[in-house]
């Protein structure tokens, strides 16, 4: 029998709460138990570890429990600790945003070598920016850069433009509403992170994706509505041999390349991949 003492302990807390997710069949129920109690406990995962023997006061144990149980039914774990970290930035989230994925990272990768490999662009568009995630990451990474933030959510804007104050990037990155493209100034390089689920997808999706924003995930029937849009539109923005870099979902890449060339028949498109070996972000330079 457990001492009452060391009941209220993080090594028995992380145990019980680690139980709980994986009787509810949380994937990783053991990680996401360790951001729980990191998180109610105000320490790394590290000094959790390092201190398993510090005890949680009884308001704590009670957000724990709560934490648990919103988790249990599937809310992500982003929206239950209010951040993300994203390219080695910590990020404030909210059901307002998707949460970065760890695949959009490529997107910043790739904008980061063309921008290294063209130093005199500055004008960046960071299409459909959500958290501000990729902009930000850009922005600290090539410091002469200077970013639009754009986005048609009000909301996904406030927030982006608490994580640039965050940064200490305002002064680089401007956010802007509205409808894509349309109305936006030349820029030499375009990066488009836009809603790419298809109705398919839509229909068969992971619980957890309910608690994201529709808005920035249903990229209509075939997935590719707002890319196509986007492309259509890119023509007018993006200048003499600049670029442009699109994320999608990989069984699209090749439907993205077609699209891609029927707007620039002599442009280079390339196909990257992510981490994983999947087919992520389509690069249009324009000659």
């Amino acid at each position: 029998m457990v001492p009452a003492a060391d009941r209220v302990s993080a090594r028995v807390q992380l145990a019980s709460t680690r139980a709980a997710l994986a009787k509810a069949g949380i994937p990783y129920a053991w990680l996401d138990a360790e951001i729980l109690v990191a998180h109610v406990l105000h320490v790394s995962r590290e000094r959790l570890h390092s201190h398993p023997e510090r005890r949680l006061t009884q308001p704590q144990r009670r957000q724990l429990r709560r934490l648990a149980s919103r988790r249990a039914a599937r809310v992500p774990v982003p929206y239950l600790t209010g951040e993300r970290e994203f390219y080695g930035h910590m990020l404030t989230v909210s059901p307002a945003v998707l949460i970065p994925r760890p695949e959009s990272e490529l997107l910043v990768e790739l904008a980061i070598e063309w921008l290294n490999a063209h130093p005199a662009a500055r004008r960046v568009i960071d299409l459909g920016t959500g958290s501000g995630a990729v902009a930000i990451a850009v922005a600290k990474a090539v410091p002469q850069v200077r970013i639009v933030a754009r986005d048609v959510s009000a909301r996904a804007l406030r927030m982006a433009a608490t994580n640039i104050a965050r940064h200490r990037l305002r002064r680089r990155i401007v956010t802007v509403r509205g409808d894509l493209l349309r109305g936006a100034g030349p820029a030499d390089l375009i990066l488009a992170n836009l809603p790419y689920i298809s109705g398919k997808q839509r229909r068969v999706r992971p619980k957890e994706l309910k608690y994201e924003p529709a808005l920035a995930l249903d990229g209509g029937e075939d997935g590719l509505d707002l890319i196509r849009a986007a492309l259509a539109q890119a023509p007018a923005v993006v200048a003499p041999g600049g670029a442009l870099l699109i994320e999608c979902d990989p069984a699209q890449a090749r439907r993205v390349v077609r699209l891609a060339q029927g707007h620039w028949p002599l442009a280079e498109v390339s196909v990257h991949k992510d981490l994983a070996g999947r087919d992520r972000v389509i690069r249009v330079q324009l000659g």
